[in-house]
């Protein structure tokens, strides 16, 4: 019998007025709820949070 798992994701997203790079964004993400948040990072650049959500759904796709 398969159990259904279920991940989350947060990102939480802000700028900071003056920098050269003023995006800021926070991910806090595990792939199965039931150990909690296994991962917090933070990023500057909109490509490698992309590439941070691609990766956590890819993990999603792969417990199945």
């Amino acid at each position: 019998m398969r159990q259904d798992r279920t991940g989350l994701l947060i990102i939480r997203a802000w700028t900071e007025d003056g920098s050269l790079a003023p995006l800021r964004a926070q991910l806090s993400k595990t792939a199965d709820i039931s150990t909690g948040i296994a991962e917090r990072s933070v990023h500057t650049d909109v490509i490698e949070v992309g590439a941070e959500v691609q990766t956590w759904l890819r993990e999603i796709l792969a417990g199945t």
